[in-house]
């Protein structure tokens, strides 16, 4: 197979303009110097500095009281759940804007598949980081607060190789937009989904795409579906199926990985398999796993040479009193930051009032605090509606993507910048 030829990535997911041109020839703008000027902003924090003391448990790990559960599921049988205001009590104190960055826990993956000089491994590599989110899924019995219009959230995570931003740039249908930068890969993607509650389950269709760049090559893959079972009756679980497909789009190679349901797998609905095809079809990588542990690959006529490409990290301590967060869940709303000096948006998931009452266990204040914000959307959407005004977003803008021709939210940058010189002074007061 043909070598990989890195090109070292910049915040807009592709080559700058300015890369492009031949020297002498580059006009300065504005938005040039800006851009370098972010990439060097972002070079900075991925580069790191003295180690970060990261929370390893949450302050308040108590009973958060309850409700008539029964009532409130008859009354929303069959209904978008996304259009549902739902009673704290089922919710967990992480904003979605910061639940989806779950899907970065296992972010070597990526940094490992970035020093492949084979594309069809650096393929396998992608597979498994795309398969590896929905483990974190299970025990986790509370939905994440859904986020306000135009609410953000970062990350600067140094020591796990990247930094990420989000931001909600939709509110009905909720649409929640994500661009993070490694060291060698960038990584995107605009997640929404529809809802249905059929009685005893709820269904979760994920129809968003990722999409990621990786030297010169480009990449998307679609997200299983995940059914949610006994929400009425019985221990709640939850199972995954559909074909995820991870494209090449450069070199046209494909992996494949079959998340096969309850429906038609039984007691074996928690195992994985996979081929990584070359570009004329033939399989050359064979993967198997199970989403809630790992995943191996054998090159194809070599089982007896089995590679792991990535395992499950345990549970921390006490995890079930902690919503059955992750070590990256726990981590996710710690504030003040641990990062010495880091500003923090005004709009960022970690200000939320509802959600920081939340964790703290004051469920009532939280209550009041989230039934606040939600009339004070509807009456900023009114005033909008009424000065015939539209939303727009703060950080990301709608692109057509040439790969996949889907059109989502894309980082337009300027968020890194505005961080690391505390200038936030246009962010809108959502809360």
């Amino acid at each position: 197979m043909p070598g990989r030829s890195p090109v070292e990535p910049t915040v807009s997911g592709r080559q700058s303009q300015a890369s492009m041109e031949p020297e002498g020839e580059r006009t300065s703008t504005d938005s040039d110097s800006s851009a370098a000027s972010e990439d060097a902003i972002i070079q900075e924090y991925l580069d790191g500095g003295p180690p970060v003391s990261r929370r390893q448990a949450l302050g308040f790990t108590g009973a958060r009281g309850s409700f008539s559960l029964w009532g409130f599921l008859k009354s929303v049988v069959g209904r978008d759940l996304t259009r549902v205001t739902m009673p704290i009590h089922f919710n967990e104190p992480l904003s979605f804007t910061q639940r989806l960055v779950e899907d970065l826990e296992y972010a070597y993956i990526l940094n490992e598949a970035a020093e492949c000089v084979d594309s069809i491994d650096c393929l396998a590599r992608i597979a498994a980081f795309a398969s590896s989110p929905y483990g974190s899924a299970v025990d986790r019995h509370y939905k994440p607060f859904n986020p306000i219009l135009g609410e953000t959230f970062d990350a600067i995570r140094s020591e796990d190789g990247y930094c990420v931003v989000l931001e909600q740039v939709c509110h009905h249908p909720p649409v929640t937009a994500m661009h993070c930068q490694g060291k060698k890969w960038q990584l995107w993607q605009e997640y929404k989904l529809e809802t249905r509650f059929r009685g005893n389950s709820i269904k979760v269709i994920p129809t968003g795409i990722v999409h990621m760049s990786m030297g010169k090559h480009r990449y998307s893959w679609n997200k299983p579906h995940t059914t949610i079972h006994n929400i009425m009756i019985g221990r709640l679980w939850l199972d995954h199926e559909g074909d995820v497909v991870v494209t090449n789009h450069t070199t046209g190679e494909k992996a494949t990985v079959q998340f096969q349901g309850y429906r038609s797998m039984g007691q074996k609905f928690k195992q994985l398999h996979g081929t990584v095809k070359d570009a004329s079809g033939e399989a050359r990588i064979m993967l198997e796993g199970n989403w809630m542990e790992g995943m191996q690959c054998y090159r194809v006529g070599r089982k007896d040479q089995m590679k792991t490409l990535w395992s499950s990290a345990p549970r921390p301590a006490n995890s079930s009193k902690m919503f059955g967060y992750t070590k990256l869940g726990i981590e996710l709303n710690q504030y003040p930051s641990p990062i010495p000096g880091e500003t923090i948006c005004p709009s960022d998931s970690r200000l939320r009032p509802d959600e920081r009452h939340y964790e703290d266990g004051n469920v009532e204040v939280a209550a009041r605090e989230k039934a606040r914000l939600e009339d004070k959307q509807r009456s900023a959407k009114k005033q909008r509606d009424l000065a015939g005004q539209t939303w727009a977003p703060r950080w990301f803008t709608p692109e057509t993507d040439p790969d996949t021709e889907t059109t989502s939210h894309v980082y337009k940058g300027g968020y890194w910048l505005a961080k690391k010189q505390g200038e936030f002074s246009d962010c809108p007061d959502i809360f």
